[in-house]
């Protein structure tokens, strides 16, 4: 498969949890491409005034294996945090794995071509508060009805014992001598005599 440009917009956030006890929050996002080799991260610039609220408007753009992504070996992370004179506060975090924002013949898109999507922002204490919105694309996939799930090789079934299954179907054998079938009639040359003699009786009864 191709290489894929996955063209990105980081809109915004709202109703963020406050993580400034006195100072207003400056929010900014730092995007990250985990699963490859080389990972791709990117940061938006510092909104200084929509505190819990942010808006950014950041487009940003990322190369993607198209294999691994089908495969569901990328995630697109999306970190929130306010910028603070003594250390920067994480705020809270939205992880996507690529494959569900693969192309799909659903979703919601503009006249260019871009899909919005809205998650939820968890935050360092596994809380979900908040959300993110972000437009994107991807450049050069093919369009697909969903997400490719791979399923692992089947397990083979036992053979059936009315011939179905993976394993060709076999007859039974007849059964060994002793067991009910004593195979083909063997006869004597005695028996033969006889045979013999019944066959005379009957035509000398025949010419009577």
């Amino acid at each position: 498969m191709t290489d894929l440009t996955l063209e990105l917009n980081i809109n915004s956030a709202s109703d963020l949890e406050y993580v400034n006890h006195i100072t207003k929050m400056n929010v900014y996002a730092v995007i990250t491409l985990l699963g490859d080799r080389n990972i791709q991260k990117v940061k938006t610039a510092v909104d200084r005034y929509g505190g819990s609220n942010p808006n950014w408007n950041h487009a940003v753009k990322f190369s993607v294996n198209e294999r691994l992504a089908r495969e569901g070996r990328l995630t697109l992370v999306v970190g929130l945090f306010s910028s603070r004179i003594l250390g920067d506060k994480g705020i809270g975090k939205v992880e996507v794995p690529l494959v569900y924002l693969l192309p799909s013949t659903n979703g919601n898109s503009n006249g260019h071509g871009m899909k919005f999507a809205t998650y939820e922002v968890r935050t360092p204490s596994e809380r979900m508060k908040g959300s993110l919105t972000f437009s994107y694309r991807f450049n050069g996939a093919a369009v697909v009805s969903g997400p490719v799930h791979h399923q692992g090789p089947m397990s083979w079934a036992p053979p059936s014992q009315h011939g179905y299954g993976p394993y060709p179907y076999m007859s039974q054998p007849p059964p060994p001598a002793g067991y009910g079938y004593q195979g083909p009639p063997q006869y004597t040359k005695n028996d033969e005599r006889l045979a013999n003699a019944d066959l005379l009786v009957s035509a000398v009864s025949l010419l009577r």
